[in-house]
């Protein structure tokens, strides 16, 4: 079976599936997607200003992970259920948000020597 082949299975048998099924994997492409723009804004704003990008990623740490624990949740359920496209998708971007704040984490802990994460130990003050 060519990869082709594979994908138009895929997309017939989700065209085929429940209301439920459609709807949890549009809730997880949907939260997996904001999540990966959350990060986007988190790095252009570092890039801009260093104090200030630390200031937004902290705030916004605690709602990515809740949105990467949302979207793995429901992908990674109707994945199992059938090879739908839609879950595939979304526990791609999923783990590739995961991914980069990781890496977005260790690279602040090696540079600063903290993680900042809003409630818990704020950002620097934005001094100018």
């Amino acid at each position: 079976m060519s990869i082709q082949d594979s994908l138009d299975d895929s997309v017939d048998l989700e065209n085929r599936s429940p209301q439920s099924t459609r709807l949890f994997t549009k809730i997880a492409i949907l939260a997996s997607t904001v999540d990966l723009l959350l990060f986007f804004v988190c790095v252009v704003t570092y890039q801009i200003d260093e104090i200030l990008g630390l200031n937004v990623f902290g705030s916004v740490f605690l709602p990515m992970v809740i949105l990467i624990i949302i979207a793995l949740y429901l992908a990674i359920a109707e994945r199992l259920r059938a090879k739908y496209l839609g879950a595939r998708i979304a526990i791609i971007i999923s783990c590739l948000v995961f991914i980069l704040v990781i890496t977005f984490v260790i690279i602040e802990y090696i540079k600063y020597g903290k993680i900042y994460i809003a409630p818990f130990n704020p950002p620097p003050v934005w001094s100018r």
